[in-house]
This record gives structure tokens, C-alpha cells and sequence, in this order.
């Protein structure tokens, strides 16, 4: 073998530098261009290149540059073997692979690029094996490279062991790949080194090395902390805490909500702290009392002060834990570099740094996280808008009932110009006119409901669920849905969503909405439909699976137990008109329905035969408001309801579909008022020997429909 000259391991230190800073540096800017929602703890480093992933061209040009990278490293490190070269070629074009063959979007997966990533990381952990040379450089010869390959191979298996015990995936794979791309930078660095490339004298090298043992013990610590965040709770409210990594947080308390942020500076030196507020399900309990005030919502300072000292405690266990993983981690690797036990100067270090690295934070948290060292309180979104505005969220009813003069207003002038520009087909004779609405969680808005119905001629309301938030009856009866939904003069029909139920097993909303005199349940309980025909329109559905507190993944999954039994039930019955349920994933692609709809997603939104509801409250009294920039008033979030028109061949004629905003606010503008042709929509065709008649009135609410019931098979894997 052919001593290595300074020219390559120069090279290899320069690629494989290029390699680690082009990935890690990669997913840190991406994710610092991603909106709110998307979570690094969480969410893979894959997710950055998503087709539908904002910016998505950061990560995936990281990922190209980092495989590039590789290959350099694989033609410029000394002393490896042809086997290891190929290898950790190989590695570098799978990495560059990766980018090329992305996900579709942040949620959805796919086999061939979890193949090529596997593929990428497997190679990455086996590289060294292959290459291991007795007479190259330390972290290349066989007692140093196998081990270090076994160990990187047994992290790279660890990451389908950590999703199904619930590890957080996101930072779990950060960590293996950033560990993944270092070896090629640490075996770089340390043919460098053999070449007699020195920083100083012994002591001098010896302090550097603490120094950066000890920057490395606070970011292991700090990771630590996001991997399994500690929890602060008080009877109505829980929190998840975490340090953060980002230095620009540094002596902030930054408290994440749907409704906004809160954020706290302080002065001092310390990393920041990040907070994921809940609200427990049992503050429903609360608001059903009479005369609450935000007063009593409030935790009182004894149990504040618990919940507080609970989660510093166990945030620095965490911190303390995780930081002395990096200093037992580097302990093993100078082990394996030396092929000898460490001796007392590496205890000594390894020592120094942990206990400097948690001394240090532990002190410079509790100095600055005190009150008297708050210098800045803001509030964004929601939050800010509930401060400045409290008066907004008393009596929501009747608030609603001020606007619908202004929303009757709009109703008659869009019909008017649709009887006047409409195409003439859209003029055929109405047999049903149904309004759908979704997502109102807890917003009591029946009073807008009751004038679309009068003044749209509805026969019909279609529900697709999140009818509360907690999944309880105790909210919905605070808010008055109960009521409300009683008050509409017509057939309400309704699909439980994943807010309006607490287990799987839980039934008690649905069996508050049977007590209901003109509500109909599309699947009342587990083993029946019911199917729905109103004036000859067949319409049925089914409940979503899921509730309010599972873990929010895979929800595409989770839809088709239940999706594959409503089928396999409808298999010998007539084809249905319409097909309901609350997530788009359930009615996605179901055989022998003509129009399909859901909610779920707060926007309306059109695909093939599926038509999915906006949210009728804009997502409930409080989300309803959305912040606004550089001074300017508030915004609502915008609210959305769809009326459907069936005509006497059966047929989906039209679409009409409202959205609008600043209901609550008192200051109502509509955003668009759109017309569809419903023959764009409905996949079914015409039947001469069937006709379908507007229903005729009846004695009660419910007595124009045909109720029948169909059994439901048992979904698989229950």
C-alpha cells in the first residue's frame, strides 16, 4: 500500500467536512424556512424534501451536495481497501438518491424512498468494516473500524425499533445521521493527524479537547431534552418541556399554542426553553358551570410553583443524562482509537466536561429564568387577540345572530347572479338541497345555520363531525350544540369526527346526538348503518375511528379497517348518491358511490368525486381569528359551507360553496362565492327509470326520510 500523501488526506479532510456540514447545516436551514406546524423532534429529515414541502429545494440540494461529498471521501481517504471505497461510494449515491426520489408530502410515505434512505444509511454504518486495513491509519485498521461499524449498524437498526416504542423519529434519525456522516470526518481528521498535523503542545491540545467535550456534553444534553421532553401539569393544563437548540432562543421561554405564541424574554445567559401547552379534556367539566370567569381557569400559584419545580427536575435529569452519554461516548471512541483502556487524563476530562457542562447550564437557567429578570412579554395570534379584545368571546349565539341579516344579504344577491349567468342545465328542477357543514368545534353558529337553511330552501344538513373538541357531552352542552342542532328546522345527519369521542369504545356524544329529535346517525353504533333517503337520495356513511388524544399518526392508515367493513357491507346494496365521513382519506376512492364528502382539513377543497368541507366556524370560537402584520386590524379565519342541489334524475347538479370571515368580530366580508356543475363532480350515471322528487312535508322533522339499516362487517384487525 502506497503511504497516503498530504494532497489526498487534505482532500478527504475537506470532502468529508463538506459531507457532515452540507447534511446537518441542510436540515437546520429547511426546517428554519418550514411555517408553523412542522416539528424536527418529530418529523424526519426526509419531510424537508417532500414534493409538497415549502422550499423543499434546501434539503434536497443538501442531500446531493452531502452524497457528492461522499464519493469524494471514498476515492480521497488513505489506506482504505477497495471493498471499503466502493462501499462508501455506493453510500454517497444512494445519499444523492434520497433527494431524488422525495416523498410525496410531509405525510404521506413511500416504499421506493424508504428503500433508497435505508439503503444509504446501511451502507454508511458497513463502509468501515470493508474497508479496515491492518496497516492504514487507527480508525482503519480492524480492532478500530469493525467495532465502530458493528456499533453504527446497531443505531441504524434502532430507528424501526424507536417508532414502535414511540421514540420521537425525527431527532432519533438526526442524531444517527449526523453520526453517520461524522465517522468519515473523524477518520479524515485522524489521518491527518498521524501526519504529524498538531494544534499546539500537549496541554494546550488537552484543554481544546475539554473545551469541545464539554460544548458537545451541553448539545447532547440539550438533544436529550427533546427526545423525551419532561412534563408540567396542573388539574386543567399540561406542558411538554425542552431546551432549545437554536442560539437565537437563548434566554427565551417561547410557549407554543394552536391559538398563538407566548413569548417571555429574559436577561442572562442560558439556552431557551420551549413549552407545548394543552388543555386537559377535564376543563369541559369546568366551563359547564354558571358565571365562569377566566379567573377560575387559572392554576393557582401553589400548584403554578408544583407543576414548575416538577419539570426543572426533570428536565435536568434529562439534561444531566444526556450530556453524560456524549462524555461516556467519547470515552469509548478514544478507547477504540488507542486500543487501550482509557487512562486517567480521559476519566479526568470526560469528567471535567460533564460536570462544567451541566454546572454551567443548571447555574446560568436558575439566574436568569427569575422574575425580576423579565424584560419582554408578547403574544401572537389568538392569544393576543383574546388580550386586547376579551369582550369577543361573550355570547358567541347571539353574535351570529346580529350577522345573519348581513350572510341572508349575500345568499340573495349570489343566487341572483347564478339565476342570470348559470348555465341552463344548472336550471333543472331541485329534488334535494342539502347544506354540508363541518368542524364547528364548540362554535354555537345555529343561528347562521337556521337563516341558510330558510333562505337556501335546505331539506337536508350533513354534518361531517368535530362537533365538539374535548370529545365530550359536558362541552357540548356549555356551548349549547345540543340546543343548537335541535333548533335547525330540518334533518340533521351526522358522522362522528376524531374530536367527538375520547377512546375508541367511548359512544357518549354519539348517544347524547340520538336524543336529538331531528338527528339522524349515519352509523348509530359498531354493527349498523343507517342509509338515508330523502326525496329518492340514497345517502350513508360511516364514523371516524379515530378520537380526541390518540397519537395523531398515520391517519391514513387508521381510516381503513373501518373504510374496508363499510364496503365490504354495501357490496350487495344499491349504489349510494352521497358517501360521508370526516377525514379524506376515508371516502377516497370507495366503489359504488357517486359523491363522496369530509372534513377534517378546515379548507374546502375539490378531487374527483370527493368534496371536502371547509370548517362552518372557522375551527370554533377561538380559532376564528388569525393575527394580522405591521399594525393592521384583525382578520378572521375564513368559514365555509357548501349547499348541494340534486335534481330529479338523482344527479349532483350544482355546488354553491361560501366562505366568510369576521362573523364573531361583528364585521362579516365574504371571501368568494363559488358555483360548480355538480356533472363535474358525480361519477354516476343517469337511470332513466329512476326520478327523484323534492320530499314532501310530514308530521315530523324526520318523517319525509326512509331510514334502513345495514348490518357492518367487524374491521379487520379488531
Amino acid at each position: 500500500m502506497a503511504p497516503p500523501t498530504s494532497g489526498h488526506v487534505r482532500g478527504a479532510l475537506v470532502t468529508a467536512t463538506t459531507a457532515f456540514v452540507a447534511l446537518v447545516g441542510g436540515w437546520t436551514w429547511a426546517a428554519m424556512q418550514q411555517p408553523d406546524g412542522y416539528d424536527p423532534v418529530r418529523e424526519s429529515i426526509s419531510a424537508l424534501g417532500a414534493s409538497e414541502t415549502p422550499h423543499r429545494w434546501i434539503m434536497t440540494a443538501a442531500l446531493v451536495l452531502t452524497g457528492v461529498a461522499h464519493v469524494g471521501s471514498a476515492l480521497l481517504l488513505p489506506g482504505l481497501r477497495r471493498a471499503g471505497r466502493w462501499v462508501l461510494a455506493a453510500a454517497g449515491v444512494a445519499t444523492a438518491l434520497v433527494a431524488l426520489v422525495p416523498l410525496p408530502s410531509r405525510a404521506e410515505g413511500s416504499a421506493v424512498h424508504t428503500a433508497v434512505a435505508a439503503l444509504s444509511f446501511v451502507l454508511l454504518a458497513v463502509w468501515p468494516w470493508f474497508g479496515a486495513d491492518a496497516r492504514a491509519t487507527r480508525l482503519l485498521r480492524p480492532t478500530a473500524a469493525r467495532p465502530a461499524s458493528v456499533l453504527l449498524l446497531l443505531l441504524v437498526a434502532s430507528l424501526p425499533l424507536g417508532v414502535r416504542n414511540g421514540l420521537p423519529f425525527g431527532a432519533h434519525e438526526r442524531a444517527v445521521a449526523g453520526l453517520l456522516a461524522a465517522w468519515p470526518l473523524a477518520t479524515a481528521a485522524v489521518a491527518w493527524w498521524a501526519m504529524g498535523h498538531r494544534v499546539g503542545d500537549r496541554r494546550a491540545r488537552r484543554v481544546v479537547t475539554v473545551a469541545l467535550l464539554t460544548v458537545a456534553c451541553a448539545a447532547g444534553g440539550v438533544a436529550a431534552t427533546r427526545l423525551a421532553p419532561a412534563t408540567a401539569e396542573t388539574t386543567h393544563y399540561s406542558a411538554q418541556v425542552q431546551l432549545s437548540m437554536d442560539p437565537r432562543d437563548s434566554t427565551r421561554l417561547v410557549a407554543r399554542t394552536l391559538f398563538g405564541d407566548i413569548d417571555v424574554g429574559f436577561t442572562g445567559l442560558a439556552p431557551g426553553i420551549e413549552a407545548t401547552p394543552q388543555v386537559k379534556a377535564s376543563i369541559a367539566d369546568l366551563l359547564s358551570r354558571p358565571k365562569i370567569t377566566v379567573s377560575s381557569l387559572q392554576p393557582g400559584p401553589l400548584e403554578l410553583n408544583a407543576a414548575i419545580v416538577r419539570a426543572a427536575r426533570d428536565v435536568g435529569i434529562r439534561f444531566a443524562l444526556g450530556s453524560l452519554g456524549v462524555a461516556a461516548l467519547w470515552i469509548l471512541v478514544r478507547a477504540l482509537v488507542r486500543r487501550r483502556r482509557p487512562g486517567g487524563w480521559a476519566w479526568a476530562g470526560a469528567t471535567t466536561a460533564w460536570v462544567v457542562a451541566c454546572g454551567a447550564t443548571g447555574l446560568g437557567m436558575w439566574q436568569t429564568y427569575q422574575p425580576e429578570r423579565q424584560h419582554e412579554f408578547t403574544s401572537t395570534g389568538v392569544l393576543g387577540t383574546v388580550q386586547r379584545n376579551q369582550s369577543l368571546l361573550s355570547d358567541v349565539e347571539a353574535r351570529t345572530a346580529q350577522v345573519s341579516p348581513y350572510l341572508r344579504n349575500l345568499i340573495a344577491l349570489s343566487s341572483a347572479l347564478q339565476d342570470k349567468y348559470s348555465p341552463t342545465e344548472l336550471a333543472q328542477p331541485t329534488a334535494l338541497r342539502i347544506l354540508l357543514v363541518s368542524d364547528l368545534h364548540a362554535g354555537n353558529q345555529y343561528a347562521l345555520m337556521r337563516t341558510i337553511v330558510e333562505e337556501e330552501d335546505i331539506d337536508l344538513v350533513v354534518d361531517t363531525g368535530d362537533l365538539v373538541n374535548f370529545g365530550t357531552v359536558t362541552e357540548g352542552e356549555a356551548s349549547g350544540m345540543f340546543s343548537g342542532i335541535a333548533s335547525v328546522p330540518v334533518p340533521y345527519v351526522f358522522v362522528r369526527g376524531n374530536h367527538d369521542a375520547t377512546s375508541t369504545t367511548d359512544r357518549a356524544v354519539l348517544d347524547r346526538m340520538a336524543r336529538i329529535p331531528n338527528v339522524v346517525l349515519l352509523q348509530p353504533d359498531d354493527e349498523t348503518y343507517t342509509v338515508v333517503e330523502a326525496g329518492g337520495i340514497r345517502i350513508a356513511g360511516f364514523n371516524d375511528p379515530r378520537w380526541f388524544g390518540d397519537d395523531g399518526k398515520r391517519s391514513k392508515d387508521k381510516q381503513q379497517p373501518a373504510k374496508r367493513a363499510f364496503v365490504s357491507a354495501f357490496e350487495e346494496q344499491d349504489p349510494l348518491d352521497l358517501l360521508v365521513s370526516h377525514e379524506p382519506w376515508a371516502v377516497q376512492d370507495v366503489p359504488r358511490a357517486d359523491v363522496a364528502v369530509n372534513g377534517h382539513m378546515h379548507t374546502p377543497d375539490l378531487e374527483g368525486n370527493r368534496i371536502q368541507a371547509g370548517t362552518f366556524t372557522g375551527g370554533g370560537p377561538l380559532t376564528h381569528f388569525v393575527g394580522s402584520e405591521n399594525g393592521e386590524e384583525l382578520i378572521g379565519q375564513p368559514s365555509a359551507f357548501d349547499v348541494l342541489s340534486f335534481g330529479e334524475t338523482c344527479r349532483l347538479t350544482s355546488v354553491t360553496r361560501y366562505r366568510y370571515r369576521n362573523v364573531i368580530e361583528g364585521r362579516p366580508a365574504y371571501d368568494d362565492v363559488s358555483l360548480v356543475n355538480g356533472s363535474r363532480i358525480d361519477t354516476g350515471t343517469d337511470d332513466p327509470e329512476r326520478t327523484c322528487e323534492k320530499p314532501g312535508p310530514g308530521a315530523g322533522v324526520l318523517d319525509a326520510l326512509t331510514l334502513t339499516n345495514v348490518a357492518a362487517q367487524a374491521p379487520d384487525g379488531q
